[in-house]
């Protein structure tokens, strides 16, 4: 399996980033939440999403805000000791639209959750996703992508974990479960912690990150309902749909070619690269950027700089290892690199607190 680069959040500047949940999970979300009174600060918006999800319309985009409101109403209406499990257990691929279809079409596991990886922004979550490999295991971690709330957070993690589980037995045939789940949680009530093992199998709570771990040999695995050319088109479909999902959100150029190469893999991130995932000549990407003032090479900068930065400051992981995710030939390289833009040293950058974001209770 490929290596991903970890998604990347500045301090601060996805707070304001517009998330969309998947349709199955925005209708379970409605449902949950059930009646508030005309004082809430969700009542309108309710009556209006509900009314709209009636008629089939686009699940409409959140600020952050929202989606603490809106989970957090759901969770005080509902009676579960785990809402997010009960959700999740209810996912399929094809509740994740092109992006799902094209996770499903694949020939194999591993090449799903390359997909998935790649096109998480499709999905419908406000969690980012990063795997590596670790021996003989990968490492999936999940972080916020947005500043949530702790309840809402874990919420969103246990409605993941869940539809992953589930997924993976739909599409392999196999009753497969993570070898071990890490999750930042403290102690939970009796009842949700017997959920939780029941669910997930070997739980460790109070952990550093969110990191589920699942053995190297099932990406090999052939999926059920391998599909060569609708994979190839359904690929094609969540292209055009990255970039003009882009487009209609408002953001710049620049934006946009920075979260393209966010989202790309070391090995894939020159300017070919990227024009062609934009559908663009890549002339014409040059041009746009000058008339923004900036160039492909400072954007791609840029990029690596936040990326390196959040491994440093965040990870264990030993500068060799950040130096290979990152597409350097050493760990000198990268050294180099960091000295440059930020005039400190890796190690001065370890020794700063992380900038995860914090409860906003």
């Amino acid at each position: 399996m490929g290596k991903d680069p970890r998604p990347q959040r500045k301090p601060g500047g996805t707070a304001g980033r517009p998330l969309r949940f998947a349709p199955v999970l925005w209708r379970a979300l409605l449902q949950a939440a059930g009646d508030v009174p005309d004082t809430h600060p969700l009542a309108g918006d309710l009556a209006r999403w509900r009314s709209d999800a009636d008629a089939l319309k686009t699940v409409p985009l959140l600020g952050a805000v929202h989606v603490n409101t809106l989970i957090r109403t759901a969770l005080h209406g509902s009676r579960s000791s785990a809402l997010g499990i009960d959700i999740g257990r209810t996912q399929t691929l094809s509740s994740f639209g092109p992006a799902g279809f094209a996770m499903m079409t694949s020939a194999t596991l591993g090449e799903a959750f390359r997909v998935g990886l790649h096109y998480q922004r499709l999905i419908g979550t406000p969690l980012l996703l990063h795997a590596e490999t670790v021996g003989d295991d990968v490492h999936l971690h999940l972080q916020s992508g947005v500043a949530l709330h702790t309840d809402v957070e874990r919420f969103l993690i246990e409605e993941f974990l869940a539809s992953l589980i589930a997924i993976l037995r739909q599409e392999t045939g196999r009753d497969l479960r993570p070898t071990r789940t890490e999750l930042t949680s403290p102690a939970l009530p009796p009842d949700t912690q017997r959920r939780y093992h029941a669910a997930f199998g070997d739980i460790t709570l109070g952990a550093p990150g969110h990191v589920t771990v699942v053995p190297a040999w099932w990406f090999p695995l052939p999926l059920l309902r391998a599909d060569p050319a609708a994979h190839r088109d359904a690929v094609a479909w969540c292209e055009r749909l990255s970039y003009g999902e882009a487009q209609r959100a408002g953001h710049t150029f620049d934006a946009q070619v920075r979260d393209c190469l966010r989202q790309q893999p070391a090995d894939a991130r020159h300017l070919t690269d990227v024009a062609a995932v934009l559908g663009l000549h890549p002339r014409t990407v040059r041009h746009r950027l000058a008339r923004l003032g900036t160039s492909f090479r400072a954007l791609r900068a840029e990029v690596l700089s936040d990326q390196a930065q959040e491994w440093l400051t965040s990870s264990g992981a030993s500068t060799d290892h950040i130096a290979h995710e990152l597409g350097y030939s050493d760990a000198r390289s990268l050294r180099r690199a960091v000295r440059n833009w930020t005039g400190r040293t890796p190690h001065d950058l370890r020794q700063q607190p992380s900038t995860a974001a914090e409860d906003q209770e």
